[in-house]
């Protein structure tokens, strides 16, 4: 079986019975427990930009950045549309139902799904600055899509092709839960209709090291 269609059966298998890690680790991404707060964002992109309800103050965990995160990005079937405003209640059942680690001192989430319901992966990579980059991977039986996206003053932008060299939809991008370094791989293709396709990990092609506030390729 597939790496990738063995992750979807241990996230379905997880459904109904969350189990929440926030285990100490060694290295971190980000401090966000000792953050005072996250500054303007020192970039400016005009394209795809999700306008976003303003929160007080701008968000600073992982959770944070979940629950401001737009259904452009990860779609919530509990979700109930123009009826439940920022799908903010099928955010919360979801992180119940569905959080398999919350780990808010490395900046990292991941959370399963079921038939209908995908999953999701971020981590959120600090600059400088104290503004935060976000990863986003979303899984489902037939798709996978990952972002890089910035959030400053409600406004949502991808900028997955800017600050990611190489950036490609036929890569797939490991976020890391420890540490800076995103793996990137590959995407195999092993099934493809008109409207879907179902991959899993090809090969190691490099490694991007997050470092002052920026992606590299890893020599």
């Amino acid at each position: 079986m597939s790496a990738f269609l063995l992750f979807f059966s241990a996230a379905i298998s997880s459904c109904g019975s969350p189990a929440v890690s926030s285990e100490p680790t060694t290295q971190n991404k980000v401090s966000a427990a000792s953050d005072s707060g996250a500054g303007n964002g020192n970039l400016t992109f005009a394209a795809n930009t999700v306008n976003t309800p303003k929160v007080a103050g701008e968000p600073k965990t992982i959770r944070d950045f979940f629950m401001l995160l737009p259904e452009k990005y990860f779609v919530l079937e509990g979700c109930q549309g123009d009826r439940e405003k920022d799908c903010n209640k099928a955010k919360l059942e979801y992180l119940k139902t569905f959080t398999e680690v919350e780990d808010t001192a490395n900046g990292y989430f991941k959370g399963g799904c079921d038939g209908a319901q995908s999953c999701i992966e971020m981590a959120i990579f600090k600059r400088p600055d104290g503004t935060y980059l976000t990863g986003v991977a979303t899984y489902a039986e037939m798709m996978n899509d990952y972002y890089f996206i910035d959030y400053d003053g409600g406004k949502w932008t991808d900028v997955s092709a800017t600050v990611v060299p190489q950036f490609s939809k036929k890569n797939m991008y490991e976020l890391p839960r420890v540490g800076t370094v995103v793996k990137v791989f590959a995407k195999k293709i092993i099934e493809q209709g008109d409207d879907y396709e179902a991959s899993e990990k090809g090969e190691k092609l490099y490694d991007l090291e997050w470092k002052d506030g920026k992606f590299a390729i890893k020599k």
